[in-house]
C-alpha cells in the first residue's frame, strides 16, 4: 500500500490574501479506500491510498507536473476555517421551523412517493404529530446527510478523505470525513471530535485533484423539506399502513355478523401473499367455529373507493375452516403444540390468488420452456459435451423456475386450493389443500414444518428457506402424485 501526501506549501501570498498569517506551513489530504463483503459480513479492511503530490515552485503550485491554481487552495482553507461549519441546524438550510408546524396539511400534500396513502382521519392525525414535531426534521436531515453510509451486494467498497494541517513537522489541526459508499463526504470530524458540515471543503478536494465528479451542493429551501418530508413519512409507514383499513371501516365492520375482528391493516411489501395488487387488508377473523389457534386471514383488495365484496368470505368460510380443521395430521399438532398458529387465507373471493399459483404451479408455456432447455442439457451430456457447470443442478434450477412444484396441475384444479400458513415463533411453513383433500407441503423456512424434518425431504441445506413441494393425505402419509 502505497502512502503519498499531497503537500501543500503555504506562501507569504496567501497568507496576505487572508489577510492573517497561518500556523501551519504544509497540508497532507489522503483518500483511503477501505473493503468489505456485504455477503460475507467481512471485517472492514484499508485496501488503498491515493496518491497526489502538489509542491510550491517559484510562488506557484504544482500537482504531478501540472500547474495547480492558487484559488482552489484558497477555496479549501476557507471552507476548512469557516465560522458555521458546526452548525447543521434546519436555518442553515433555509427551512422554516414555524412555518412547519402551522401547515401540516401542506406538508401531507407535498408528498409524492411511491405508496399513495388515502389519508384518511387517523393517518393524519398520526401524521400532523410527527410532521410538526421538529426533532423529526433533524433527524431526518442528519439521515439524508449519512445515506450511502453501508456496503451493499452492488458495493463493496468505502471512501474516506484525511486532512491535515502541519507546522514544523508536527499535525497542527485535522478533519476526518464520514466514510461512505455514496453521497457527500460530510460530516467531518475535527481532532476534538467536533462535527463539521461544510460541503465546500468536499467540492474543493475535487477540484484540487481533479476527479471528475459530479457534484451538487445540497438542497435546501422547499426542496430540502419536501425531502424530509418524504423521510418522517417514509420512517412512519408501518404505522401508517396499520390505520389504511380506517378509511373502509364500514365495510370491515359488515363481517361482524359472522366473526369477531382481531385485527386489520394495509399489507405492507409484496411476495408471499400477493404482487400486483396496488392495495390490500388484511383483515385477522374469528369464530366459534375455529379452533383457539386457526384464525381466517381476509386479504381483500381494494377497489376504487371500496374493498371487495364480503359476500363470498360469508358464503365459503365454514366450508374452508371445516376442510382444513379435517387435516387429521395437522389439528392433532395444533391441539398439542399450543404455541403454534394457523392462519387460512382467503384472497377476494377464494383460497388462492393468481400469485401463488404462478409461484407453486407456473404454467403451460413455461412448462414448455423447461422441458425444451432440460432436453437440451440432458442430449449435451448424453454426447458427452463438458459444461462449465453441474448439469443435474441446472435441470433442478430450471425446474423450479419454470414449473414450480412440477406436478403441472391444470388451472381450474389449483384455482380450488387453499392456501394456509403454519407458524410456531420458530419455524414457518406453508401448505395448500388440494381439491381432492391432498395436503401440499410447499415451502418451509426453518427446521421443522409441524412433525416434519428439513432432512425428510432430500435436501443438504441446513438453514434457508426450502421448497419440499411434498404431499400428503389426510393422515399426514407420503403420497406421489
Amino acid at each position: 500500500m502505497r502512502l503519498l501526501p499531497i503537500l501543500f506549501f503555504l506562501n507569504l501570498f496567501l497568507a496576505r490574501s487572508y489577510g492573517q498569517t497561518f500556523s501551519h506551513d504544509s497540508i497532507v489530504i489522503y483518500k483511503n479506500t477501505y473493503v468489505a463483503s456485504f455477503f460475507l459480513n467481512d471485517v472492514e479492511k484499508l485496501y488503498h491510498t491515493d496518491t497526489y503530490l502538489i509542491k510550491s515552485q517559484n510562488g506557484k503550485y504544482f500537482i504531478n507536473g501540472q500547474q495547480l491554481s492558487e484559488w482552489k487552495i484558497k477555496k479549501l482553507l476557507s471552507a476548512i476555517d469557516a465560522e458555521n461549519n458546526s452548525d447543521n441546524s434546519l436555518s442553515k438550510y433555509h427551512i422554516d421551523t414555524n412555518w412547519i408546524k402551522q401547515h401540516p396539511d401542506e406538508l401531507v400534500s407535498s408528498y409524492k412517493n411511491k405508496k399513495d396513502f388515502t389519508w384518511n382521519d387517523k393517518q393524519k392525525e398520526y401524521i400532523y404529530d410527527k410532521l410538526t414535531n421538529i426533532e423529526n426534521y433533524n433527524k431526518a436531515l442528519a439521515e439524508y446527510l449519512s445515506d450511502g453510509s453501508s456496503y451493499t451486494m452492488h458495493n463493496s467498497y468505502k471512501y474516506e478523505y484525511i486532512v491535515k494541517q502541519f507546522s514544523n513537522g508536527k499535525t497542527t489541526s485535522e478533519i476526518k470525513s464520514r466514510k461512505y459508499v455514496w453521497g457527500y463526504v460530510m460530516p467531518w470530524t475535527n481532532q476534538f471530535g467536533e462535527s463539521i458540515y461544510n460541503y465546500n471543503i468536499e467540492l474543493a478536494i475535487s477540484e484540487i485533484l481533479n476527479t471528475k465528479e459530479k457534484k451538487k451542493y445540497p438542497p435546501d429551501g422547499k426542496s430540502l423539506q419536501n425531502l424530509l418530508v418524504s423521510k418522517i413519512i417514509e420512517n412512519n409507514q408501518s404505522e401508517l399502513y396499520q390505520l389504511s383499513p380506517y378509511s373502509y371501516l364500514k365495510e370491515i365492520e359488515e363481517l361482524k355478523s359472522d366473526f369477531d375482528i382481531l385485527s386489520f391493516n394495509e399489507v405492507q411489501g409484496r411476495g408471499r401473499y400477493i404482487w400486483n395488487e396496488s392495495s390490500v387488508m388484511r383483515i385477522r377473523l374469528k369464530n366459534k367455529y375455529m379452533l383457539d389457534n386457526v384464525t381466517l386471514v381476509f386479504m381483500a383488495s381494494t377497489q376504487e373507493k371500496t374493498l371487495y365484496p364480503r359476500d363470498s368470505i360469508k358464503k365459503d368460510y365454514k366450508n374452508y375452516i371445516e376442510r382444513i380443521q379435517s387435516i387429521n395430521f395437522i389439528t392433532n399438532y395444533l391441539r398439542t403444540s399450543p404455541t403454534a398458529k394457523l392462519d387460512l387465507y382467503y384472497f377476494n373471493n377464494k383460497g388462492i390468488n393468481d400469485y401463488n399459483i404462478d409461484n407453486v404451479n407456473k404454467n403451460p408455456k413455461s412448462w414448455e420452456r423447461s422441458d425444451k432447455w432440460v432436453d437440451i442439457l440432458k442430449i449435451t451430456e448424453k454426447n458427452g459435451i463438458k459444461s462449465s457447470f453441474d448439469v443435474n443442478e441446472a435441470i433442478k434450477t430450471s425446474t423450479r423456475n419454470n414449473c414450480g412444484c412440477n406436478y403441472r396441475f391444470n388451472n381450474e384444479y389449483i384455482s380450488k386450493d387453499i392456501f394456509f400458513e403454519i407458524n410456531d415463533g420458530h419455524n414457518s411453513s406453508i401448505w395448500f389443500l388440494l381439491p381432492d383433500n391432498k395436503v401440499l407441503l410447499y415451502i418451509m423456512d426453518s427446521e421443522n414444518a409441524v412433525n416434519f424434518k428439513r432432512a425428510d425431504f432430500d435436501t443438504t441445506k441446513n438453514y434457508g428457506l426450502i421448497y419440499p413441494c411434498a404431499l400428503f393425505d389426510l393422515n399426514g402419509n407420503r403420497l406421489s402424485k
